[in-house]
């Protein structure tokens, strides 16, 4: 009874900037092949159904240590900025800082299947898991400012800050989200198939649509803890703590 593993890499970006409020989603995209579709038949029978144990649902938690960049000037960090679809806001006249990240939420699998007489396998999901974190944190700091200046440690000091409520946020969501995996990995009964790697990636598509409204709220959930650093007030504070702007 050999076992397939399958991954579906979906990752998400999003970016904070010292000057910029930007808008993060993070839009899971599923083909909506689920059990039944077109090559994947919904119909099973008793001693197939009969296969099914409890899958093992586990969170494998992501988190890659930040780089910092002091080697662009403004209007690169800009053109960073704007090919991760944030724009800055009007009334500020350069990007000085940028926190540039990417959320991990890649599904694998592994399953089972037996083959019948009838050339058709009987498929059953014996793991989920579900990487999710920090994969990649890109913090950008203008080159006009030397690592020894006030300007620099304020602007890096803001942008970690970024990375350390992006950590709170997952932190927070990770145990609800291995709780939604347990429960909607459960509901996946053994089925029949012609083709298993075919009803792999329905299983993957099914279990990425469940996990979607979760994942939307996990995803506004961050953007309101950043949106906290980044008023117009809060810029002024950092202002005031330098002078070498």
């Amino acid at each position: 009874m050999p076992c397939l593993t399958s991954r579906f890499p979906k990752q998400a970006r999003f970016s904070h900037t010292m000057w910029l409020r930007s808008a993060f989603g993070l839009c899971i995209l599923v083909g909506l092949m689920l059990i039944g579709s077109s090559g994947v038949r919904a119909e099973t029978n008793k001693q197939c159904l009969a296969t099914w144990k409890k899958p093992v649902a586990a969170i494998k938690r992501v988190s890659a240590k930040p780089t910092i960049n002091n080697r662009k000037t403004s209007k690169q960090i800009e053109i960073v900025a704007r090919k991760s679809r944030y724009v800055t806001p009007k009334g500020y006249k350069r990007l000085l800082g940028l926190n540039n990240a990417t959320v991990a939420r890649n599904i694998g699998i592994s399953t089972t299947y037996r083959k019948q007489k009838n050339g058709q396998s009987c498929i059953r999901l014996e793991k989920v898991t579900l990487e999710f974190g920090l994969s990649k944190t890109d913090i950008y700091v203008d080159r006009k400012y030397r690592k020894s200046s006030c300007a620099y440690k304020a602007t890096l000091e803001h942008e970690n800050e970024h990375t350390k409520i992006n950590q709170k946020v997952i932190d927070e969501y990770a145990p609800l989200l291995k709780r939604e995996l347990k429960e909607r990995a459960a509901e996946i009964k053994p089925f029949l198939t012609r083709d298993p790697d075919l009803a792999i990636q329905s299983i993957i598509n099914r279990i990425s649509f469940d996990l979607k409204p979760l994942i939307e709220e996990f995803s506004e959930a961050r953007q309101k803890a950043n949106d906290v650093i980044d008023t117009k007030q809060s810029y002024r504070e950092t202002n005031r703590k330098c002078r070498d702007w």
